[in-house]
């Protein structure tokens, strides 16, 4: 398949897919922060968030040899991410939904009682992480859909370009406009009686 080289990109590309495996740690070390940082105002866990790209490149890694070169090889990245990020909201969603059912333990004597379901307050570290600014903002990226925080983080945060997150969404310009514009309502939205 013909890539373009239009960049650092590219070559790394071209190299890899010349045998050079060398290239593809040069491509990790250029977009790892990017793509954890993504992942992290996504799914909210630095854990699932350090998987996610993990998986991710593991996902590169296997399919370079395919890559096109259609879009730039960051908005591909991007792409893979997000529906990496999306499966794993889904999941999580999942697991929250049967965490909060009500659970029941038995003792010695068959009595059954209530357990009480996990702390979903966030650890220290996570508490003690920036100001009220910051902790305003992350909760009300939270509260608006995973469709409206990606495009969020995507836009506002990364400064992906309108051309790029069309490429990134599968979407028409049009549409990463009207979307961006709702999720920008969305989260003033989320923001009221916090932010002025």
């Amino acid at each position: 398949m013909p890539v373009t080289v239009r960049d650092a990109d590219g070559r790394d590309v071209l190299r890899f897919r010349e045998g050079d495996e060398s290239a593809f740690e040069a491509l990790v070390l250029r977009h790892e922060r990017q793509l954890y940082q993504i992942a992290l105002r996504m799914l909210g866990s630095r854990e699932d968030a350090m998987e996610a790209v993990q998986e991710t490149f593991l996902r590169i890694f296997r399919s370079l040899k395919d890559f096109r070169g259609n879009a730039a090889f960051r908005t591909w990245a991007v792409g893979i991410l997000l529906n990496l990020c999306r499966s794993r909201i889904v999941s999580t969603r999942e697991r929250m939904r049967r965490r909060e059912m009500a659970l029941v333990k038995v003792d010695d004597e068959g009595e059954m009682s209530a357990i009480d379901p996990p702390d979903q307050r966030p650890d220290p570290e996570a508490a003690a992480l920036g100001g009220e600014l910051r902790q305003a903002l992350e909760r009300a990226l939270g509260q608006v859909s995973p469709e409206h925080r990606e495009i969020l983080i995507l836009r506002e945060i990364q400064g992906m370009e309108y051309e790029e997150l069309g490429q990134a969404l599968g979407c028409a310009h049009g549409t990463v406009k009207s979307r961006l514009c709702r999720a920008r309502q969305a989260l003033r939205e989320a923001l009221e009686g916090v932010w002025p």
